[in-house]
């Protein structure tokens, strides 16, 4: 698939709560990202040439973290706005999301950036960074090489 982020979800009740994602320029083409939103975790997962599979790195995130990261990572390469992220924190229609927004615009920024901090030293064990985008909403983005953690496969 060329869409940068792919993600699939299983019929079964036990997959429901993952989501596997290949985020093309984020992580490496033989990497899967998993994350399981009932156990708040993200794990990156290497794919050998002899189909196994090895767990590269693993991270639990704060409810609020893991509500905000969904949004983000489905909006990768681009930037997710401030009212899809507002939606997925509080659970709100779109349409709300933005209503919410125009009406209390600083207690909802607020809350948005209180979630959105606790995600920087999770995303760091990645490799990645969340970078506002004054005025419109959020990205994620890998850190320069210089930043990152040292590569394992």
């Amino acid at each position: 698939m060329n869409n940068s982020a792919h993600e699939t979800q299983a019929g079964e009740d036990h997959q429901k709560a993952l989501r596997h994602l290949t985020l093309e320029g984020l992580i490496l083409s033989n990497q899967e990202l998993v994350l399981n939103l009932e156990l708040r975790t993200a794990t990156l997962f290497y794919n050998t040439p002899e189909g196994k599979q090895t767990m590269v790195e693993q991270q639990q995130f704060s409810p609020n973290g893991m509500l905000v990261l969904v949004p983000l990572l489905r909006a990768y390469p681009k930037y997710c706005h401030h009212e899809d992220l507002i939606a997925s924190l509080f659970s709100l229609p779109l349409d709300e999301a933005y209503q919410q927004m125009r009406v209390m615009p600083s207690p909802t920024i607020r809350a948005l950036r209180r979630a959105i901090s606790s995600l920087p030293a999770r995303l760091r064990a990645f490799g990645w960074r969340v970078r506002s985008i004054r005025g419109a909403g959020y990205l994620i983005e890998a850190l320069p090489a210089e930043q990152a953690p040292a590569a394992t496969p």
